[in-house]
């Protein structure tokens, strides 16, 4: 694997370029979590297309399953991110005996969310059918409940996952769990069809065979990458290292695991719960506008991931470097951050205007359609351009240990998207209204990630000089 500099010794020499980009070499380590995320993506794409086949309830409940996905997804961040953090910086500081009591409390925090987390939604998963599909739906509401009751138990490998993922990415090692992805994704990919429809003599088991082909490739992959965990470099260096010696005046590793991850899991779930209200104030402007911003923002997830790529793997090496109380690689860290959120989120609001026209006019053929995605793809450029500049920013701040400065920043920018959007939809703007709400935020977030890491930055020089 490409690792990240070792904490403790300077950044490698600028390249021409790309070096001057990226002088904490975050790329190495970015690359492989963007394939792990577009992996994901496109098999969940895959898996749309074949339950589209099976009607419209069909595809209601793999879309209901997949929001309360996302959502659960912000809890597991909360626990898997912060394990991340405070593992990275044991790894930095070279003091493998951290790990063994942090592992243990992220273990017993994870095991303690799932079982709640199970309990409450297999018992209720009925009503959650109901209240989000709607009472009338009842063949939605059923499928829902059959597609649940096998998925629910399944947040346990989709939590596990992250959770063993988190020890290899910690180690500066994103290559194991992008592989892990791909496999998972590969097996879905051929189990959907098999147990959906019924192929290879398997029994046709519809939306219920859906859930287990996705519970079924995740375990498949969990275990895998338990053996590949029990024999990473990582543990040889923690059954190696004596323990560290716990003290009164520091906080226990659940707190830590806590105090490093939740800004984490905010940041995420404001972020979903902003961009599915929004949609309720575009769907005013009837189903064309809303279509049409479903088909130009889908097209974001090429761009956005990699921002996500590149903010992981910040978290990671300025965590190292805190670790191991390395300013210089944290500088460069900040400043890789900088430049690359700058330069990517630039050529993503080019892209933006030069290819989404092409886009919306390959995956629809509705003139209404296409229309309506015209007249918002602009705007969508000024915004794209924003959000990739935060969202790459935002992991210099989590794995610096600036997490609720990012949770502050978020939640401040999405709630004035909430207030601002409504009201603007209401003026002769209408959905233009909408759209400036939206830059208003992803500006707003954007303006004050630059100007902390600014201030970070000299005030590291500061202490330095």
């Amino acid at each position: 694997m490409t690792a990240p500099p070792v904490a403790g010794t300077a950044p490698a020499k600028p390249r021409p370029v790309l070096g001057w980009l990226d002088p904490a070499r975050l790329l190495p380590v970015a690359w492989p979590v963007y394939i792990e995320l577009m992996s994901g993506v496109i098999a969940g794409i895959i898996s749309v297309v074949w339950i589209a086949r099976l009607g419209a309830p069909a595809l209601a409940t793999v879309t209901m399953s997949s929001t309360l996905e996302n959502v659960l997804m912000s809890v597991i961040l909360a626990v898997s991110g912060g394990t991340t953090i405070l593992l990275s910086r044991a790894v930095g500081a070279n003091e493998y005996g951290r790990l063994r009591p942090v592992l243990r409390a992220a273990f017993r925090l994870t095991l303690a969310v799932t079982v709640v987390i199970c309990v409450v939604l297999f018992v209720l998963r009925e009503p959650l059918a109901r209240l989000v599909l709607g009472s009338g739906e009842s063949s939605a509401v059923k499928l829902s409940v059959d597609y649940l009751t096998v998925s629910v138990p399944g947040v346990a490998v989709f939590y596990g996952q992250y959770l063993v993922d988190s020890t290899f990415k910690a180690n500066g090692d994103t290559r194991t769990p992008m592989r892990m992805a791909v496999l998972s994704n590969a097996i879905l990919v051929v189990a959907d069809p098999v147990l959906i429809y019924g192929w290879l003599g398997a029994p046709r088991l519809g939306v219920t065979g859906s859930a287990l082909a996705l519970v079924g490739s995740r375990a498949v992959t969990l275990a895998v990458t338990w053996w590949l965990y029990r024999r990473s470099p990582l543990v040889r260096e923690m059954n190696g290292a004596t323990q560290a010696p716990e003290t009164a005046d520091e906080p226990g590793p659940v707190r830590e695991i806590l105090q490093a991850g939740v800004p984490m899991g905010v940041d995420f779930l404001v972020r979903m719960t902003a961009g599915m209200l929004i949609v309720g104030v575009v769907a005013r402007f009837g189903t064309d506008e809303v279509a049409a911003y479903g088909t130009v923002t889908r097209t974001l997830l090429f761009l956005t991931m990699a921002a996500y790529a590149m903010r992981q793997a910040a978290t990671i090496v300025a965590a190292q470097a805190k670790g191991a109380t390395d300013e210089e690689l944290l500088a460069a860290s900040r400043t890789s951050s900088v430049r690359l959120g700058i330069a990517w989120s630039l050529l993503g609001g080019l892209a933006v205007l030069a290819l989404s026209g092409l886009a919306v006019d390959a995956v629809t053929g509705e003139a209404a359609i296409r229309s309506a995605a015209h007249g918002q793809i602009p705007w969508l450029a000024v915004y794209i351009t924003l959000l990739l500049c935060n969202v790459t920013l935002s992991g210099i701040f989590l794995g610096g240990g600036h997490g609720k400065a990012l949770a502050t920043s978020t939640t401040a920018g999405a709630a004035l998207q909430l207030c601002l959007a409504p009201l603007l939809a209401l003026t002769p703007l209408g959905l233009t209204g909408a759209w400036i709400a939206m830059i208003v935020n992803a500006g707003t977030q954007t303006t004050v990630l630059l100007v902390l890491a600014s201030r970070h930055g000299l005030k590291a020089k500061e202490a330095t000089a």
